[in-house]
């Protein structure tokens, strides 16, 4: 299961949550360098195509790992890393880093090359989640925990216009990569944050999925 919304959304409080609620959740896939390495080796082809048919800046380093990321995730997932009877829950995980990518990517995101390269990825990984959770909450809720939280981000404080056109540029990205993955299998699920706590939206979260809770009476 993968997390996914905009900034302020929630994704790893509810991730939290539900390991609290639910001790057979792992969160995050493990991968080493040489995973990372062969990850983005194995997407090289597609991104010097970009390359060539939109000039412009090349990849941040962050940008890299990302890709690196997709296709790393995606060959220890496959091979068993999230197989048994517990719940593997994915924050930041592939439909981000693809909605990320082509938002705020820079201009070759937009290529044909990396189109078909971002397509391909969706159809892997839609193939593979089991449900990607969409969460979301108005503007001003979203802005108003941004601003309040210690972890830096590029819209803290910024206002309400500015940090609107943010949001809307990040959920049209998200938009187009959820039709992706649902298209290729992976069931999405929508949840409004707005006013339930941590634990209320884990509870419901696991009834809409039917996944038994496992804390521990105390």
């Amino acid at each position: 299961m993968e997390l996914a919304g905009p900034a302020g959304a929630g994704k790893t409080t509810l991730a939290r949550a539900l390991v609290a609620d639910f001790p057979a959740t792992t969160t995050g896939v493990q991968v080493g360098p040489l995973g990372l390495a062969a990850g983005l080796a194995s997407a090289a082809p597609q991104l010097a195509a970009a390359r060539l048919s939109a000039p412009g800046r090349w990849w941040t380093r962050d940008e890299l790992r990302s890709l690196a990321y997709l296709r790393a995730w995606r060959r220890a997932v496959g091979d068993g890393d999230g197989d048994g009877d517990g719940l593997l829950v994915l924050d930041h995980g592939p439909v981000f880093r693809l909605a990320s990518l082509a938002a705020f990517g820079p201009p070759m995101a937009a290529s044909r090359a990396f189109a078909r390269l971002r397509a391909g990825l969706a159809q892997d990984w839609g193939g593979l989640l089991d449900v990607v959770v969409w969460l979301d909450a108005p503007d001003d809720v979203l802005l108003r925990r941004i601003d309040g939280r210690a972890q830096q981000h590029r819209i803290q404080h910024v206002g309400p216009a500015e940090g609107a056109r943010f949001l809307a540029r990040y959920r049209e990205a998200y938009r187009t990569t959820l039709a992706l993955v649902a298209d290729a299998g992976a069931r999405v699920v929508e949840v409004d944050t707005t006013a339930a706590s941590p634990a209320e939206l884990a509870a419901g979260l696991r009834a809409t999925l039917h996944v038994p809770s496992t804390r521990l009476s105390t």
